[in-house]
């Protein structure tokens, strides 16, 4: 398929470096690629040579190019080599997603969490949670349309391509989401400094693990939406809280060590 054919299909494409995320996007949706960068070099290491070939066997265009201007598309040095021009990433309606899931019945709905975040504006923590989520088995991530780190190449690129394995639900409010989300059975869990330790929590299922903001955590209106707030005791002599994708990371363990993990 030529490149200007490919573009009719979607939206504005953006670029993606890195090892991993290229290769999860060539993976996971390689209709939606454009064109390959790679880095020209006298020798390839054979990861990047299987990179090439993936994509040259999916008719994706390959380009040589200096490492600079790797550098100035991905608007980062680190871009190991890699850049992939795509369409970003489609995001479902998470309304939509909770029409099929009452539809489903009780199906599948044991061992099933999602994770939502609070107006996470960070596209290096939506990654990095992205990335715990992806490795402790939630099954999507719930992005507010407002005041919220949408899933750009900084973030991908953060995520290790975790944000291209990983289905991804858009709310335009939050709070209608999680309420709408309460009637359809699902058990609403909010991360808080001064929350239950998450270990003594039931952590019932269906559920949905909220993370709030960098500076400021959950609002007060979500927080009064969730059936407990989950906390992680820290020390007294270590500073006063945790990074949001830190702490999101710990409390996914947990609720990966209780079994609660899978695919849909």
């Amino acid at each position: 398929m030529m490149k200007n054919e490919r573009e009719k299909r979607g939206l504005s494409p953006f670029w993606v470096g890195g090892f991993h995320a290229v290769k999860e996007t060539l993976d996971s949706r390689p209709e939606d690629v454009f064109e390959l960068w790679v880095a020209a070099v006298k020798n390839q290491d054979l990861e990047t040579q299987e990179i090439i070939r993936r994509a040259r066997k999916r008719g994706i265009p390959v380009h040589f190019r200096d490492k600079e201007e790797l550098s100035r598309v991905t608007k980062t040095d680190r871009h190991q080599g890699l850049a992939a021009r795509a369409k970003e990433k489609s995001v479902l309606s998470f309304s939509d997603f909770l029409n099929r899931w009452e539809e489903k019945g009780n199906f599948k709905r044991d061992n099933f969490f999602l994770v939502a975040l609070d107006q996470i504006q960070d596209p290096h923590n939506l990654g990095a949670i992205a990335r715990s989520a992806s490795v402790f088995g939630a099954h999507g991530l719930i992005l507010c349309d407002r005041r919220s780190a949408s899933a750009s190449s900084g973030a991908v690129r953060s995520s290790a391509g975790a944000l291209e394995k990983i289905s991804l639900y858009e709310a335009a409010n939050l709070g209608q989401a999680l309420a709408s989300a309460k009637k359809a059975g699902f058990w609403i869990y909010g991360a808080a400094a001064g929350g239950r330790p998450a270990w003594e929590s039931a952590l019932n299922t269906p559920m949905i693990l909220v993370i709030g903001s960098e500076g400021e955590g959950l609002r007060k209106s979500t927080e009064d939406l969730c059936d407990e707030l989950l906390g992680i005791p820290i020390s007294e002599s270590g500073v006063s809280s945790l990074n949001a994708s830190v702490a999101s990371g710990i409390l996914m363990y947990e609720i990966c060590r209780r079994g609660v993990r899978g695919n849909l």
